[in-house]
């Protein structure tokens, strides 16, 4: 059974199509790399996932529930379908360690021992229980993202949705979260990742979509979607791999 149904999705902003009729599954355990070239939707498609954006058409069903539909407890959907952005979004007032503790206590409502316990065994995970204590602004750039991952795995969530997570580092920084985001597609980790590192989206997606002006292109297994690409497919990594 399909842990997320996305169908028929569309949006737009001050009337310009930005996703149109946007359908795709998400089985659990699967990782799905959206790509596409700037303006193509990959981020509004991300952000209408978690409720950030709300379509002006289709459904979202997570979990056998309409996401769209009223009475939906927003906040609750977001740590259980949870974003790690491009801007890391850390409290800079709140050291790692609190900056991991802070939603799990305040959605979540667990007891701060076990929210320190989880926190620290995500940060762990990350490679990163040395910095509990230290603060967002004496770490590296690739740091930063590690603590927003391990921050987003503490929340336990169903599915991860990454943005670019690694658009702004350098390519060292880039080679350390994606060896973390490897890892997590070893352990099963259901994730959705929009991303310009093609070899990258290659080696870890089970599944590949391909936007193109708002529309799915093409959809499906990451080899085949590679091995037999489509001519606007074709063309866009032309394009990207140079």
């Amino acid at each position: 059974m399909s842990v997320l149904e996305v169908r028929n999705l569309s949006k737009s902003f001050d009337g310009e199509e930005v996703l149109r009729d946007v359908s795709f599954d998400l089985e659990k355990g699967e990782c799905l790399v959206i790509l596409g070239n700037s303006g193509s939707g990959k981020s509004t498609c991300l952000r209408c996932i978690n409720l950030l954006e709300h379509p002006d058409g289709g459904e979202i069903i997570f979990q056998g529930q309409n996401i769209l539909g009223r009475h939906v407890d927003e906040n609750k959907v977001r740590s259980r379908i949870n974003m790690v952005f491009q801007s890391f979004n850390l409290f800079a007032n709140m050291s790692v360690l609190d900056n991991c503790i802070i939603a799990q206590r305040k959605v979540l409502h667990r007891s701060k021992e076990e929210a320190k316990r989880i926190a620290m065994e995500n940060l762990n995970k990350v490679g990163l229980a040395e910095k509990a204590k230290a603060f967002p602004a004496s770490l590296s750039g690739g740091q930063k993202q590690r603590v927003a991952i391990a921050r987003s795995l503490c929340m336990d969530p169903e599915i991860l949705l990454f943005d670019e997570p690694t658009s702004a580092l350098d390519p060292l920084m880039v080679a350390e979260v994606c060896g973390v985001m490897a890892k997590l597609r070893e352990e099963g980790v259901t994730m959705v990742l929009v991303t310009h590192q093609i070899e990258f989206a290659k080696k870890i997606a089970s599944k590949t979509m391909f936007l193109y002006s708002g529309v799915v292109d093409c959809l499906g297994p990451t080899n085949e979607i590679f091995g037999n690409p489509t001519p606007k497919f074709k063309e866009f990594l032309a394009v990207e791999l140079g």
